[in-house]
């Protein structure tokens, strides 16, 4: 996986003005995200685009994510390990999952 982050070109990562189009000014959803139907999670497309989706997240965004949702490392271990504070690492965790969201959504995985 690391390998892959540090070989995609950069215009491939989202970036936060993605994430910014989907608030107005006062900080609301434009468009409130719709909760995916329970089948969705166990279908082999959903995997495929997770995965594709959290290849597009940077490096760093994607470690940590990964880290807290798939291992189950603790927000403190998390900050030893990569060298944050536990501030940047919710930021980062707040982030991937909006990115996330928003990937899987454009991927055909929202509620119909």
């Amino acid at each position: 996986m690391r390998r892959s982050a540090k070989e995609r070109p950069p215009e491939a990562e989202l970036s936060t003005d993605d994430l910014d189009a989907l608030f107005d000014a006062s900080g609301h959803w434009r468009d409130p995200p719709q909760p995916w139907p329970e089948q969705a999670y166990e279908q082999k497309a959903f995997i495929e685009a997770l995965e594709m989706c959290l290849a597009l997240l940077p490096a760093r965004t994607g470690q940590v994510f990964l880290m807290r949702e798939h291992l189950g490392f603790e927000t403190e271990d998390i900050c030893k390990e990569v060298g944050i504070t536990p501030t940047h690492c919710w930021v980062l965790l707040y982030r991937a999952r909006m990115a996330l969201r928003q990937c899987l959504e454009k991927s055909g995985f929202e509620k119909r």
